[in-house]
């Protein structure tokens, strides 16, 4: 049994490496019920707005309704990226000081989808990660994820969502509302405006600095190659260059109303 487990364990390190790219193809991707109330909650919490009724009814709906509407991932996406990142908002409003100790305050189940509650984590690396363990860089993935992740997670993991995902902190990327019908030209523009902000490219020096999120999450990207190859997909260093890889410093600073424009 022992073995079946370790076999299983590299296999699925094995499948979880490397650069992980949207499979964009044409097809008609509708807004959904629950997307739409996932848009909602940032809205009103944009407008500071109370957000109970929707959390309400994202407790109640049945997780079997959830699946068979979310089909698509880009519904899925953006579903919980909005989740995410609205519960973050929402949660850090009533009481700041659960950002002390930020290690319990993603690891706490306290977000409850559908009759599970989840925590933050759940979210970020079972649902958008595609059922990603927390400290394998991206590397490695759960051998066996719940039930629950395994239906209403992404089929395919995107690089692009860490320069969506805001955590609450300063350093974090700013709060987008996502729509399923654009979520990949959002994340598109989000992961550009992102590592814009935060790469800086010296040709004397032959180095280049960008977010530590990518280090963090490397297997995501690639490790160091994927990185320079999407830096260079982004026209952050020159298609010809090979530069060494540095990574700056994360702010951890409580910025919750960070709300792209």
């Amino acid at each position: 049994m022992r073995i079946i487990i370790v076999i299983a364990f590299l296999i699925s390190s094995i499948i979880s490496c490397g650069i992980k790219r949207p499979n964009e193809v044409n097809k008609e991707i509708k807004s959904t019920v629950y997307n739409g109330w996932s848009e909602n909650m940032l809205k009103n919490l944009k407008a500071n707005k109370e957000v109970t009724d929707i959390q309400t009814k994202l407790a109640n709906v049945t997780k079997d309704e959830l699946n068979t509407i979310l089909v698509l991932d880009e519904q899925r996406k953006a579903f919980w990226i909005n989740i995410y990142n609205g519960y973050i908002i929402a949660l850090l409003r009533k009481d700041k000081s659960l950002f002390d100790d930020r290690g319990a305050f993603f690891t706490k189940k306290q977000i409850k989808i559908a009759g599970e509650t989840l925590s933050f984590d759940d979210i970020e690396n079972g649902m958008i990660r595609k059922s990603q363990f927390k400290f394998g860089l991206g590397y490695v993935g759960k051998v066996f994820p719940p039930a629950f992740e395994r239906q209403l997670r992404v089929k395919q993991r995107d690089f692009r969502i860490h320069f969506a995902i805001n955590c609450g902190a300063k350093s974090c990327p700013p709060v987008r509302i996502y729509a399923a019908k654009t979520v990949n030209e959002q994340l598109q523009n989000a992961t550009k405006m992102y590592l814009t902000d935060f790469t800086k490219y010296n040709k004397e020096n032959n180095t280049v600095e960008t977010s530590t999120l990518m280090s963090w999450f490397r297997g995501d990207f690639g490790g160091k190659y994927g990185t320079k190859k999407i830096l260079k997909e982004f026209n952050l260093i020159p298609d010809d260059s090979n530069p060494n890889l540095t990574f700056g410093n994360y702010d951890w600073t409580l910025d919750i109303n960070n709300f792209a424009e």
